[in-house]
């Protein structure tokens, strides 16, 4: 009975410890009339905090992971209304086509974001999580 109790202890610390991820953010492309690579981003809130400005980077890689490109990206404007939490935002944004017949791959990385009603600029990385900047 004891060790079903421990055991029932450790399980639900477990289940509390895990991470919330604070958005969620979705890229996919598609290609355009054979010539241009559209990359949409979407971004989902789900923190409580409203999210007042989200700006980051498209990368473009090649097969070999090698950089090609990198574009700024802004996702929400400081003039738009806030994201508040369960809604998303989509920001498009386009790229040559690959001279070759191998596909190029995206990402984007988040370089700023600021919530509503505060000062202070965070960047967010997936392993560390936010740190401010500014």
């Amino acid at each position: 009975m004891q060790k079903l109790i421990a055991i029932s202890i450790i399980f639900s610390y477990a289940l509390t410890a895990q991470v919330n991820i604070p958005f969620e953010l979705d890229l996919r492309t598609r290609l355009v009339n054979d010539s241009r690579t559209m990359v949409n981003i979407q971004i989902t809130n789900l923190m409580d905090k409203p999210l007042d400005y989200v700006e980051g980077f498209v990368i473009e890689k090649d097969v070999n992971k090698n950089l090609i490109d990198e574009k700024r990206l802004v996702l929400i404007y400081g003039y738009e209304p806030p994201l508040q939490k369960g809604f998303s935002t989509t920001r498009s944004i386009s790229f040559n086509k690959p001279q070759n017949d191998m596909p190029n791959t995206y990402e984007f990385l988040i370089s700023k974001i600021r919530f509503i009603g505060e000062s202070r600029v965070f960047t967010w990385h997936p392993k560390i999580g936010f740190i401010r900047i500014d």
